[in-house]
């Protein structure tokens, strides 16, 4: 007998930065593989993309519910709760945290990481959120019928941190979504946007304080004026609005004139700037998964990266890892990858073969048997 799923859409497209890919590629996934129940959608009609809207309206067993209720809103716990409760709905996958407080009925829900509880907001206007966040945190992760995480590296920080058993929490990686094939002219377009003469490191995220920015660029100077080589450094991401002096202190450089600020791109822009990039570049302190990265491995790039926990579990041997609070360490490792070319040639081989083990199509079926064991 068919079964009645809510998949909470609020946050859905690539304007709403990961988890907002992550509900887009895992939920059209599973509403075009699953032909046996019905689904319903519930999506923020103020913060959805025509095209995104589109794409749901071809789904013959979705249906469709506006909702205005934010996430971190009074509503979420009032109106969007009211509609919940409406759907008489068998199992609901809300994909971040964000589940009414007083919703009672089956769900699983998706934690990506612990970083808030790590790195906290340092800003006071934020400390009212942080305490939101860690109450509607606590309360998701013990009501969920199961926990999907996105690496093993934040189970564990899940199991520390909201003291839940390991067995409740499944772990399905996520993968690239970005145009496959890129051609040499669109490679060449982007290039001349962006007046890109040099070879250039990539680094792509959002300019907020667990990515270390800072430190990346700092290091990427000590590598130019030691070494003396023609690169530039590639700064692909939105600014965190509650932190915009990130940029101003990356920029704080002698080499400033090799940093590109490129901001949000489209996803046909991005791919084109991996597929012209040297490498890959992250000092980040803290992740879930590290999409960026497994995007670069798909367009066959070699790593340069924090030697954090995480990393080292998605990249495994496809990365260079240096300490990410020492840009000396940063330059040392640019250096390295830059002037060996057959250590280049060994780590963009083993790049690619990474990246085989991320697919979507996989992170659907398993969230699936996930929801068919919690009906």
């Amino acid at each position: 007998m068919p079964k009645n799923i809510g998949l909470d859409m609020r946050i859905y497209g690539t304007e709403h930065g990961g988890i907002g890919r992550y509900a887009k590629e895992l939920f059209e996934r599973v509403l075009k593989l699953d032909t046996e129940n019905a689904y319903c959608l519930f999506y923020n009609k103020h913060a959805i993309a025509p095209e995104d809207f589109s794409a749901l309206k071809k789904f013959a067993n979705a249906k469709l519910i506006a909702t205005s209720a934010r996430h971190y809103s009074a509503a979420e716990q009032t109106s969007f709760l009211r509609q919940l409760n409406k759907q008489k709905l068998d199992l609901v996958h809300f994909p971040n945290f964000n589940a009414p407080y007083f919703y009672s009925k089956p769900y699983v829900a998706t934690i990506h990481d612990m970083v808030h509880h790590k790195i906290s907001g340092a800003k006071k206007s934020r400390l009212a959120h942080f305490w939101a966040y860690k109450k509607i945190i606590q309360n998701t992760a013990a009501k969920a019928r199961k926990i999907i995480t996105v690496s093993e590296y934040s189970k564990t920080d899940i199991v520390k941190y909201l003291r839940i058993s390991p067995q409740k929490i499944e772990v399905i990686y996520e993968a690239c979504s970005l145009p496959a094939e890129v051609g040499e002219a669109e490679v060449e377009d982007v290039k001349k946007r962006y007046l890109l003469s040099r070879p250039y490191f990539l680094f792509v995220g959002v300019l907020e304080r667990k990515k270390n920015l800072v430190n990346l660029t700092r290091g990427f100077d000590q590598f130019i004026q030691k070494y003396k080589l023609n690169m530039d450094l590639v700064v692909v991401g939105k600014t965190d609005k509650h932190y915009p002096e990130i940029k101003h202190k990356a920029m704080d450089i002698k080499n400033r004139d090799r940093l590109v600020f490129a901001g949000q791109v489209e996803d046909s822009e991005l791919a084109a700037l991996y597929k012209g990039a040297y490498a890959f570049a992250s000092a980040s302190l803290h992740e879930g998964f590290g999409l960026p990265g497994v995007e670069a491995m798909s367009f066959n790039l070699p790593l340069l990266v924090s030697n954090i926990p995480v990393f080292n579990e998605i990249y495994d041997n496809a990365a260079l890892y240096f300490n990410p609070m020492d840009p000396k360490d940063i330059a040392e490792k640019m250096h390295l990858l830059a002037r060996d070319t057959r250590f280049y040639s060994q780590i963009q081989e083993k790049s690619f073969l990474r990246s085989q083990v991320f697919k979507w199509d996989d992170a659907a079926r398993r969230t699936m048997e996930l929801y068919r064991q919690n009906l």
